[in-house]
């Protein structure tokens, strides 16, 4: 072993140690595709398995993108691993797979596939962590690519050493080397590799960024540009570890932002729109969505501006619901149409399902009082002024009632926005109607036409509950 690859060695292992990336007597799982990269990962490993006690495992994952060159590098790590002695699994992508990939975006799409098959993998031998040969010129040119496609301040944190947030965990011992220095290991430890004719076709932005956009900054502003973005990259890091923490405490204080357990709009606010950006982030970042900065922002005007009820598409599936000082995230609003009327038993009980509701009527002599149930809505008339029909349906356009108090009539939905009845619920709020003109809007408004007053010798009450 020469000095130069003692001296690597040693820095990997400083790395391990320093982001505890193995424990002594680990199954790490290796993922090895043939290249400089994972071919020096392998090497290292394999020299440093007594020393940790580790007990490993490689998987090479065939894309299937490159015709018989991908059964070649397949051959290739085959061979390779045996001369390592050391267990091998091959995973390939079926046709189908390959065959979506190439219908979207080819690298993004490859790259998560192929995180799908190491995971299984390694779920499937019990092994942990899987182990990639990604090195700091990876994450120098994630870094820029970040920066191009305006992914935030968040996007600079590129590639982590160590991600403890999926299982298993994920390690990058080689991300303190660059791409000259493997290429040296390799140079100088006379190690096989193979060529990735994808890795050369310009028609990949990544490509781009390594052999047009590097070398340029390199040669015209700063030949240490990788170093530069390197540490780019560790600042970012630290400062996403702090933000991660602050935000699970802000979101703990504001609230869930799911349709049966809203957040605080108020609170949100109140906070910087820094904080605002990355909350929005947090709440959009279990539903998997790629949401750029753009929606980010359009997301918070809608939360922080004057309109009191809103909403805004995050995709296709999900929308961003405001509702007075309530907020959150749920799929599409359900298309609602008129409610049929039904004919009420008075006295009775009448179960409405299109309104999801039970309304029961008795009447009682105004001179006993009857102490109105808990938990529900409670409506009492003159029952000398009711004629029969009583009818319930849902709120229609037009709809005006006559306010216990007032001469004029208002209309329902003025009054509901007044009452802040967010409005999916206006739709769902049922309407009743005596002689044929609307009598009470549950938890917004009585009608004065049929209010008890000090002439009222017999009351018809209406109760209504939520089935």
């Amino acid at each position: 072993m020469t000095t130069f690859a003692y001296t690597f060695k040693e820095r990997v292992f400083s790395l391990i140690q320093r982001h505890g990336m193995l424990k002594k007597g680990a199954r790490p799982l290796l993922a090895v595709s043939g290249g400089p990269d994972s071919v020096v990962l392998l090497d290292v490993f394999s020299r440093l398995q007594d020393e940790l006690n580790l007990d490993l495992h490689v998987c090479h994952v065939n894309h299937g993108l490159r015709g018989s060159a991908s059964f070649d590098d397949e051959r290739f790590v085959v061979h390779l691993t045996g001369r390592y002695v050391l267990p091998l699994t091959v995973r390939r992508f079926e046709p189908d797979e390959i065959e979506r990939i190439r219908a979207g975006n080819l690298e993004e799409e490859a790259r998560n596939l192929r995180y799908q098959k190491l995971t299984h993998t390694a779920e499937e031998l019990n092994l942990s962590p899987i182990v990639t040969g990604h090195t700091l010129s990876d994450q120098a040119e994630t870094v820029l690519h970040r920066i191009v496609r305006s992914s935030g301040v968040t996007g600079l944190s590129a590639i982590f050493p160590k991600r403890d947030d999926v299982e298993p965990p994920i390690v990058r011992p080689l991300l303190s080397h660059t791409r000259e220095e493997i290429m040296q290991y390799v140079k100088e430890e006379k190690l096989d590799f193979c060529r990735d004719q994808m890795n050369e076709e310009l028609a990949y932005t990544r490509v781009r960024i390594r052999k047009d956009l590097l070398p340029l900054i390199r040669d015209t502003l700063n030949p240490n540009v990788e170093e530069a973005l390197g540490r780019l990259a560790l600042v970012a890091q630290e400062e996403e570890r702090f933000w991660n923490d602050w935000m699970t405490t802000l979101h703990q204080q504001i609230g869930n932002a799911e349709e049966d357990s809203p957040a605080d709009r108020e609170r949100f606010a109140r906070l910087s729109r820094a904080e605002q950006r990355r909350l929005i982030r947090r709440y959009i970042q279990p539903i998997d969505i790629d949401c750029s900065l753009v929606n980010v922002d359009d997301s918070i005007d809608l939360l922080v501006g004057e309109k009191p009820q809103g909403e805004i598409h995050i995709s296709s599936d999900v929308r961003l619901y405001r509702r007075y000082d309530r907020f959150y995230f749920s799929g599409p609003a359900p298309q609602t149409l008129p409610v049929r009327e039904t004919e009420l038993k008075a006295p009775g009980v009448t179960v409405v399902p299109d309104l999801h509701i039970e309304a029961v009527i008795h009447e009682f002599p105004a001179e006993v009082k009857h102490l109105p149930p808990q938990g529900v809505w409670v409506g009492e008339f003159d029952a000398a002024k009711v004629q029969r029909p009583i009818i319930v349906r849902n709120r229609r356009d037009g709809d005006v009632i006559r306010p216990a108090g007032m001469s004029g009539t208002k209309k329902i939905k003025k009054i509901m926005q007044e009452k802040r009845v967010p409005q999916e619920e206006r739709e769902r709020l049922p309407i009743i109607l005596m002689n044929e003109e609307a009598a009470w809007a549950p938890g917004c408004c009585l009608s004065e036409m049929f209010r008890v007053d000090d002439k009222t010798s017999t009351i018809l009450r209406i109760v209504i509950r939520r089935i």
